[in-house]
């Protein structure tokens, strides 16, 4: 990344921002004021303009969220009059509250309404009884499942306080409560209320446009309602898609302008001016440098000029960060994406995270059959995602790690569990179903792997600055694998010969750690065996895995019928396919975040935000990652 500055006459800032605007290269940054320069600023009628223009912003946001999508702007859009566009966007924002206010109250009627709808039975028996309740008051009461006790109790109490002055009709509904109604002479609802109350029941109270009338014509009313709200909801959507279909890229060309000239605005208050010049600053990857000198000077000749701005100058600043990765380690960002960008001019870890972790994940699974599901799986969502999406670069690292599990399936002979040793599959390395301290073994022989990796990266990271470290970081790495290979030595893995040697080794490397590191050396050597033990996951998670494979297999005879256990195994199959996807990957980036990436990761950096002209889908990435 370097910093640039790009100075030139005054009367062409306008244009120079255009250009750099198409260009979509460089960060504006605010550089500093001098006596002789001073920021450019607005006059109090650009601010005025700048507040209208933040309205039609809000007005059209609103509107485009409104319709639920996010037509493709006319390529014109520049060219609309920003008059204009406050016009329509405001009068379609206007249109679509509207709309959007009337269906949240028809939704709000239809779910009241259909809370009353265990009660229909009940008014249905109110109207056929002929009951005058002139001078009655009705409670609409809902009784939970298994309430004949409580409704018991209730009428008891009822008896006792009004004698034979109610009525109380129940009526079970299909979900196991019971609608009941109850009906009171007004002048004891006072005291109605206190014994529901007492009861704990509460009361429903019936949609405002039903009150004034009788019981018996309540449920006809609700029932036409009922019927009547489908197509008045359906009415309003209709609106909405003309609406969507008359002004839909209108409006997406509305906000695309006012946004581009909000930015236009933005970047100008950055300019630092004098009479007759004008200065802007900002970051632009090195490499794109050249295309940016060779648009404006195309385009302004020698009126224009672009000069680096040194280190010193910017020297403490907070640097964006631009990762560039090979195509094939490109996916991967999304995943080192959940962690805080790194410092600029530190390492970006996301090579490693793709060497590493679909291996990890294979090692862990490694079944042909699972791995051959996950890969039909990713290769359906690669097709069904669009380039550039998040879900593209999820199905692509899901390729990645469904090729690892085929590889180590066939390196442990498993095919859906043992059903591959039972058709000839021999495993190549070992059989996980019995090998449990071979493949522990392998396991934390792989966490030494990573760890040390991750130390000699840590070492190399720091051996331009603080050298003193960075022999402390080699120094640990050489001691993690001098024990490894002294425990081997103990266990009989290497010949016995080798134990004293190591031994010594590591006794004479830990005062040159303790120089290097300082006295909590030691401590952090013990941690850092600590992450490595980590690891012993990868072997508990692909242990559990495999069983539950074999599990699944055996419920084929473990039933009368055989199709009722083929079901059975396919169904726990399915159950352990979907957590031998999800708990590697929880698994696997918990060993990458804290364990891998604690030894050399440096997070601080900023997202590079390039002055460009603005699209909808770059500003939900923007927001999303901010």
């Amino acid at each position: 990344m370097s910093r640039i500055r790009i100075l030139g006459p005054r009367g062409q800032l306008q244009s120079v921002l255009g250009c750099v605007q198409d260009l979509g290269l460089v960060q504006l940054v605010e550089p500093s004021e001098t006596e002789s320069l001073s920021l450019l600023g607005l006059t109090p009628e650009q601010a005025r303009h700048v507040r209208g223009v933040r309205k039609v912003v809000k007005d059209v946001d609103t509107a485009l969220e409104l319709l639920g999508q996010t037509p493709s702007p006319p390529k014109t859009a520049k060219d609309l009059d920003l008059r204009r566009a406050a016009l329509v966007a405001g009068r379609c924002r206007r249109e679509l509250e509207g709309l959007a206010e009337q269906h949240q109250q028809l939704e709000e009627e239809r779910a009241l309404i259909l809370k009353f709808r265990p009660f229909f039975a009940a008014f249905r028996k109110i109207g056929e009884s002929g009951l005058d309740l002139d001078g009655i008051r009705v409670f609409y009461l809902i009784l939970k499942k298994d309430g004949e006790e409580e409704l018991r109790r209730m009428r008891a109490a009822f008896r006792q306080a009004l004698g034979d002055g109610f009525e109380l009709l129940s009526q079970p509904s299909e979900s196991g409560e019971s609608a009941m109604l109850l009906a009171v002479p007004a002048a004891d609802a006072m005291k109605a209320e206190q014994l529901l109350s007492e009861a704990g029941v509460q009361a429903l109270s019936l949609p405002d446009q039903f009150e004034e009338e009788s019981v018996g014509s309540t449920i006809q009313r609700m029932q036409a309602r009922l019927g009547e709200l489908p197509g008045e909801l359906a009415t309003l959507e209709r609106q909405r898609r003309r609406i969507a279909e008359d002004r839909g890229r209108e409006l997406a060309g509305i906000q695309a302008t006012v946004r581009d000239y909000l930015a236009t605005i933005e970047a100008t208050e950055k300019a630092v001016v004098t009479p007759r010049a004008f200065v802007v600053e900002g970051w632009i990857p090195s490499a794109a440098r050249p295309d940016l000198e060779r648009q404006l000077g195309k385009s302004f000749g020698d009126q224009v000029e672009i000069e680096a701005v040194s280190s010193e100058e910017w020297a403490g600043d907070t640097v964006p960060v631009v990762l560039h990765n090979p195509r094939l380690f490109r996916p991967f960002e999304a995943i080192t994406g959940m962690m805080p960008l790194p410092k600029y001019g530190t390492v970006d870890p996301t090579p490693f995270v793709a060497v590493f972790f679909p291996m990890f994940f294979g090692i862990v699974l490694g079944d042909i059959g699972y791995g051959t599901m996950l890969g039909i799986i990713s290769l359906i969502l690669r097709i069904r995602s669009k380039p550039g999406a998040k879900l593209r670069s999820i199905s692509e690292i899901g390729l990645a790690c469904s090729l690892f599990t085929i590889i180590f399936g066939f390196l442990y002979g498993e095919l859906f569990g043992d059903l591959g040793h039972r058709i000839g599959l021999h495993p190549l390395i070992f059989n996980r179903e019995e090998a449990f301290f071979p493949f522990l073994g392998f396991a934390i022989a792989l966490g030494v792997v990573h760890i040390v990796l991750g130390l000699l990266v840590g070492a190399v990271k720091m051996f331009r600055g603080d050298k003193r470290r960075a022999i402390g970081k080699g120094m640990a790495a050489m001691m993690v694998v001098l024990i490894a290979l002294a425990l081997m030595a103990a266990s009989g893995m290497l010949p016995e010969r080798f134990f004293t040697p190591l031994v010594i080794a590591t006794l004479v490397a830990l005062p040159i750690l303790i120089v290097a590191e300082g006295v909590l050396a030691p401590i952090e050597l013990v941690s850092t065996l600590g992450n490595v033990l980590s690891y012993a996951r990868i072997m508990a998670v692909g242990t559990a895995s495999v069983m539950m494979a074999i599990v699944a297999n055996r419920m084929v005879g473990a039933f009368g019928a055989v199709w009722v256990g083929v079901l059975f195994a396919l169904v726990f199959h399915l159950i352990n396919f979907v957590l031998g996807v999800f708990s590697p990957t929880i698994h696997m980036l918990r060993l990458h975040y804290v364990e891998f990436f604690g030894k050399f990761y440096s997070p601080g950096g900023s997202q590079y935000r390039p002055f460009r002209h603005w699209s909808a889908r770059e500003s939900a990435t923007d927001e999303r990652s901010a």
